[in-house]
């Protein structure tokens, strides 16, 4: 571990909270033709997520990606390159 690990690392996981971020705006399908009442229910749940998880929240095709975007930046980065 160096300074430039820690900086990739610190990149890296700024990306994976920007992609969760983006990934949490994405309503989900309900799997039929929603209703004015389904979609105010759904517009309090995804409120009162954000209330809730806000910066917590991660996703795993974040990370599958992120982690293969940085895998060799990282390697190069402890090797000094």
């Amino acid at each position: 571990m160096n300074a430039e690990v820690a900086d990739v690392l610190s990149q890296a996981t700024e990306r994976i909270l920007q992609c969760s971020e983006a990934f949490a705006l994405v309503p989900r399908p309900p799997g039929f033709v929603p209703g004015l009442g389904y979609l105010v229910q759904y517009w309090k749940n995804l409120r009162d997520y954000f209330l809730v998880v806000k910066d917590n929240r991660t996703y795993r095709a974040c990370v599958v990606s992120t982690a293969a975007y940085y895998r060799s930046i990282i390697e190069m980065a402890s090797a000094g390159i």
